[in-house]
């Protein structure tokens, strides 16, 4: 009876003893080869009359992370009105990402269409925000255009409804136009205008000026600010 009561639990041990390996196994082989997305869950706020993300459904996306390391394939949003990745998992739980951890990311619409986005510091613009946000990647190379595709709230007012008081809040679509000059430091643009464009190289005025006229652009859409950077980059104006 003893011998027969000493085999049990020298196989309980062992089997107890394989399982925390393949445990361990698991989870080394997860860090090696899986890079952990961190963050905190999620909950929607309701109550806002308007879109607050870049990409309404969920589309699949890839990550840079601060360490390198690359993650593919993953359900992502950008949420433009709190400047945050959004990240649902396998059992459809949803996570505001770190993004001190995310280099840059991107996103694929519907349409098959893939939008870069890039972490950037402007903390010496000293604007009312944080100084790291996520901009959309339109131009890069000795000037570069960064958007930040950003949802402001534009009204609040409460509503009765079912008996019911609610604050509805009406939030839209106000991009920042973001333009990193050879010196490596950014200036904003918050409308594409001509003039507030041109002020940001004065001893380039005449050369951006024909450039402009040359190829026939208005410079009050996005295209055309994307055109024209491309062309000064091109053309060596800068």
């Amino acid at each position: 009876m003893k011998h027969y009561l000493y085999f049990s639990f020298l196989l309980i041990c062992i089997s107890t003893n394989a399982q925390t390996n393949d445990n361990l196994l698991v989870s080394r082989v997860d860090s090696i080869f899986s890079p952990k997305l961190t963050g905190e869950t999620f909950i929607e706020r309701n109550g806002y009359k308007g879109e607050q993300y870049f990409n309404k459904n969920w589309v699949k996306g890839d990550i840079l992370l601060s360490t390198g390391e690359m993650v593919y394939g993953v359900s992502l949003k950008y949420n433009g009105l709190l400047d945050e990745l959004i990240w649902v998992n396998a059992s459809f739980r949803q996570f505001k990402l770190d993004k001190s951890f995310i280099c840059e990311f991107w996103i694929k619409n519907e349409t098959g269409v893939t939008s870069h986005f890039k972490r950037i510091n402007i903390d010496k613009l000293n604007r009312e925000q944080h100084s790291d946000i996520f901009a959309e990647v339109r131009v890069e190379g000795k000037t570069s255009l960064y958007i930040q595709r950003k949802i402001s709230v534009v009204k609040e007012e409460n509503i009765y409804q079912d008996g019911f008081l609610y604050l509805l809040i009406s939030i839209s679509e106000t991009p920042l136009y973001y333009i990193k000059l050879p010196s490596n430091h950014y200036s904003v643009l918050e409308k594409i205008r001509r003039r507030s464009f041109i002020k940001l190289f004065p001893e380039q005025k005449k050369a951006i000026l024909k450039l402009i006229r040359t190829n026939h652009l208005n410079l009050k859409s996005e295209d055309d600010l994307i055109k024209t950077i491309e062309l000064m980059n091109e053309k060596v104006v800068i």
